[in-house]
């Protein structure tokens, strides 16, 4: 699809490191902070750029108001999923990620793996969010409808924002440490066994949600200003706006956390 790869770690002389610290919990060395955290912030700052991202975030605002709506399957057309209310959680996924594959093939070169990753962790935020609304046993479409409403509430689409974006932190680290962890496995190496790996993985989800909290309080108020308060029909441009705000708020955050090792 012409997607532009997101590169290199600027040092991989530090990944087994990266792998000790989080499994370990030991004192970082500053260097491997300062790596860690401009990857991430880096990341952030050209997802912006990239129309799957803002797409991703602007899907997750307009669905909840979709689901409230009088008419599901025509405000689903409206934001491009498709106009047929969804019977299942599954079906939902697949028409939100059916919605991002066509923003991918119309941009072309503008896509990049940043596109891939917000259209994941977009899905699994969603899909978290949508199943503990349903019922645990045989929920009908009207159940899944309705869970998705819920999320237009400006609390629940704080946490809806809070794990899309602790998601993206959580996966760019993985798309440049995981690719070589076949190397740091074994008796005498970082990760001695699976056991290892799954601390280790444990380790990034906490240091990801940890460091995205901000924003349920930041995306609580501002979809409570523009929806509630002054009745805004949101568009992309404002998603991207919003964008902007949450990406320097979790940056600020990154660099925090990186004082404080």
């Amino acid at each position: 699809m012409g997607h532009q790869r997101l590169g290199k770690l600027p040092t991989h002389r530090y990944l087994p490191d990266i792998v000790r610290y989080l499994v370990t919990g030991g004192a970082p060395t500053a260097p491997l902070v300062e790596q860690v955290t401009e990857v991430s912030r880096d990341a952030l700052k050209r997802a912006l750029r990239d129309p799957v991202f803002v797409e991703a975030l602007w899907l997750l605002i307009r669905l909840p108001q979709a689901a409230a709506s009088k008419d599901f399957g025509a405000a689903l057309a409206e934001i491009g999923m498709g106009a047929h209310p969804p019977t299942s959680g599954a079906e939902l996924l697949v028409a939100y990620n059916n919605a991002l594959e066509r923003v991918q093939r119309r941009a072309h070169a503008g896509s990049t793996d940043l596109g891939d990753i917000a259209r994941q962790a977009g899905a699994a935020a969603l899909a978290e969010a949508v199943e503990a609304g349903m019922p645990m046993w045989s929920p009908t479409a009207a159940d899944v409808q309705a869970s998705v409403a819920a999320l237009r509430s400006p609390e629940k689409f704080g946490a809806l924002a809070h794990h899309f974006h602790a998601n993206i932190v959580e996966r760019v680290i993985h798309y440049y440490v995981d690719r070589n962890l076949h190397k740091l496995v074994g008796a005498d190496r970082v990760a001695r066994s699976v056991h290892d790996l799954a601390t280790y993985n444990s380790a990034i989800r906490r240091h990801c949600i940890e460091a995205a909290l901000i924003m349920r309080a930041f995306a609580r108020d501002w979809l409570g200003k523009n929806q509630y308060r002054d009745g805004k029909d949101i568009s992309r441009d404002d998603a991207r706006r919003f964008s902007a705000f949450a990406v320097e708020k979790i940056g600020n955050e990154l660099k925090n956390r990186k004082r404080s090792n």
